[in-house]
């Protein structure tokens, strides 16, 4: 496990966010912020659901790469540029049109790559797990 205490507060990951992609408040906040990991939550808009009155796995597979991306800048620092390099996730259960949050606890963090797993909740049900993998620019 990572023994690493995060170097990024959420003040200044949502300051760096604000500079490099403004609209992302749109989709999804911070509301935690631990030793090893990070809680968003993306709030429910009728814009996610798909055919069934689901919320859409893109929504979700976007929200676990937010959360590891955020986990991944408190962790490696102020490095916007960092670029997902591999995402797999697992669709547990139908999600309901509620809010979802997503977990996301660092598991490595390397010179050239972060590893991160998520998990998503919607009413305190494991809706879907991801292993995300972010590649970080050469210093």
């Amino acid at each position: 496990m990572l023994a690493r205490m995060p170097r990024m507060t959420i003040a200044e990951i949502e300051a760096l966010m604000d500079q490099s992609f403004p609209d992302w408040r749109n989709f999804s906040s911070i509301i935690a912020l631990g030793e090893q990991d990070i809680t968003l939550r993306m709030p429910f808009r009728k814009q996610l659901l798909r055919a069934g009155g689901t919320i859409s796995g893109p929504a979700l597979m976007a929200l676990a790469d937010t959360a590891a991306y955020f986990v991944t800048l408190a962790h490696a620092g102020p490095v916007p540029s960092a670029a997902t390099a591999n995402l797999d996730i697992h669709f547990l259960s139908r999600p309901k049109p509620a809010d979802i949050t997503a977990t996301a606890t660092m598991l490595r963090l390397g010179r050239r790559l972060a590893v991160s797993k998520v998990d998503l909740m919607s009413d305190e049900q494991l809706v879907a797990h991801a292993t995300v993998t972010y590649a970080l620019p050469s210093s």
